[in-house]
């Protein structure tokens, strides 16, 4: 594929949710076979950023970092992170993920409107620090090496609020695009969802990847399948 030839009209935004990163191994979170599905599972939330309560948020999220360590980008990341070399400066990744692996793919426009599992910081003055440098045990927390102070997973939990320059860079980005692609998205979660919404992606052509959630509105073109295929298919990048 040549810069002629490309499939999409820049600018390109690519916004993806849980459903992308099912090719590289990792559960959805409410689709089938998700991580809240059949549970009375809580997703972690505000309150669980206290000094007494973060050994067990931090236990919850070890077997989604233990599972960082053996898992690389899918198919469907590696073929986003290709467009980029095909369409310089076009292309943008607004990720609702935490996992890190569109930046390990390669893709280097990447707004996680969620935050990173990769990082985190320290309640004290914020201090960030990488996930892998720090070792702790499990029943316990890890410590800022700088201040001595507890740190916390450098993501937004529900009943926060979503960091504002990363946001509004997203709302920019689609409100700019020529091409939106939703990816393995259930479009529930806000304020993220409303990035997506009609008064936003008015103008531009809408592609919507899933297998089994239907696009919130017509004006969004249903490519029903999985990410990994249907992405690369519409890019022909593999």
């Amino acid at each position: 594929m040549t810069g002629d030839d490309a499939p999409l009209t820049g600018p390109v935004v690519f916004f993806t949710g849980a459903g992308i990163s099912v090719g590289a191994g990792l559960p959805t979170y409410r689709g089938t076979g998700g991580m809240y599905e059949n549970t009375n599972l809580e997703p972690p939330n505000a309150d669980d950023v206290t000094p007494e309560r973060l050994p067990a948020l931090w236990d919850r999220f070890r077997p989604r970092l233990k599972a960082f360590e053996d898992l690389g980008p899918s198919r469907a990341h590696l073929a986003i992170a290709h467009l980029e070399t095909v369409m310089p400066g076009e292309v943008t990744v607004v990720t609702q993920n935490v996992d890190g692996l569109h930046v390990l793919a390669g893709s280097t426009r990447v707004l996680e409107l969620h935050g990173s599992l990769s990082t985190m910081r320290c309640l004290g003055a914020g201090h960030p620090h990488s996930v892998q440098d720090v070792d702790w045990a499990e029943g316990s927390a890890p410590v800022c090496s700088i201040c001595g102070q507890i740190c916390r997973p450098n993501v937004v939990l529900f009943g926060e609020s979503l960091p504002t320059e990363v946001f509004y860079a997203a709302g920019e980005a689609i409100r700019s695009a020529r091409t939106i692609v939703a990816v393995g998205t259930s479009a529930l979660v806000y304020p993220a969802a409303g990035l997506i919404a009609p008064q936003h992606t008015a103008g531009a052509t809408c592609i919507w990847v899933n297998p089994e959630t239907a696009p919130p509105t017509e004006a969004w073109t249903w490519l029903q399948g999985t990410a990994d295929d249907e992405v690369a298919d519409l890019l022909g990048a593999l």
